[in-house]
């Protein structure tokens, strides 16, 4: 219904309508890194901004109110790098539909910002996301914690309240994944058979079967909630500041049940023409190694 001609036209030159198409790959590179770059970038912004403004004009017409279970047991936890105005946005989002949902920001850019309504802890510069997690984990007091990207926007389909009652109903779950919606494209990534990094553990329950109706998974995006208690059981390597997901989700394998829920989303809104945060953010060939070290060394010998 979000789709307008307008819209399914500026997606078709993005490459993001179609990404099976070779003309439409080769019209989205051009548009983000190649020569067309300089027309990519405002027809992008527009894009964005044109969607974001109908998705509040739906969101106008939801009542929403506070909610018991989500006001005082629920967590946000946001680990954010050099994106201020992204991180504001999200949080904007959150104030709006949740209004009195605790949250937590890790901050380690070089300017950190202070939020009103917000619980900031301001770590050293380039910190990474793993150690930003590992203590915020040390902070949150609530029964249950929610992990996003500072580039996710809240919408009315952000609903935690079913979620946090199968998670009441059905104590065996420990994580609890959403549906990442991306834009401008409106389309998810399909976590079925989201790889892993090589390891001989055993799930605790296979991958496809079903907890309270929910598929067991072996890995979830970034947008979850988990109980705390059991995600200190495995935490996050801090030697990994940016591709850290993989390697969460490959130790937690066998020690935590992950399922996933496509019945709680959240909108998903890059920033694929912020060079500054990009050179930092694609800079993993130290990471790499590390991970090479970790999980592929001894199978090359």
């Amino acid at each position: 219904m979000y789709e307008v001609p307008i819209i399914l036209f500026i997606m078709l030159l993005m490459g993001l309508e179609n990404t099976n198409n070779m003309i439409s790959k080769t019209l989205s590179h051009h548009l983000k890194r190649g020569k067309l770059r300089i027309a990519g970038k405002p027809l992008y912004q527009t894009l964005i901004g044109l969607e974001l403004k109908y998705i509040r004009f739906l969101d106008r017409q939801i009542a929403f109110k506070e909610i018991p279970l989500v006001d005082s047991e629920l967590t946000a936890v946001i680990k954010t790098f050099e994106r201020p105005e992204i991180l504001k946005r999200l949080i904007e989002s959150i104030k709006r539909i949740y209004p009195n949902m605790k949250i937590i920001v890790v901050d380690d850019s070089l300017n950190p910002l202070s939020l009103k309504g917000v619980e900031t802890i301001v770590m050293p510069y380039n910190s990474g996301i793993s150690a930003g997690r590992n203590r915020a984990l040390e902070t949150v007091k609530t029964k249950y914690v929610l992990f996003l990207d500072d580039d996710f926007i809240f919408y009315h389909k952000t609903e935690f309240e079913p979620a946090l009652r199968l998670m009441e109903e059905f104590p065996q779950i420990d994580i609890m994944g959403g549906e990442v919606v991306n834009l401008p494209s409106f389309k998810s990534s399909d976590y079925r058979k989201a790889n892993l990094h090589p390891t001989q553990s055993v799930p605790v329950l296979p991958p496809g079967s079903k907890i309270g109706g929910l598929p067991v998974y072996d890995k979830v995006p970034n947008f979850f909630i988990a109980r705390p208690e059991k995600l200190k059981l495995v935490g996050w390597d801090e030697q990994l500041k940016k591709i850290e997901h993989a390697d969460f989700f490959t130790r937690a394998k066998g020690v935590l049940v992950t399922v996933y829920n496509k019945h709680f989303k959240v909108l998903h809104a890059q920033t694929p023409f912020d060079d500054a945060y990009l050179k930092i953010r694609h800079d993993v060939s130290q990471e790499k190694k590390i991970l090479y070290s970790k999980y592929y060394e001894k199978q090359d010998l």
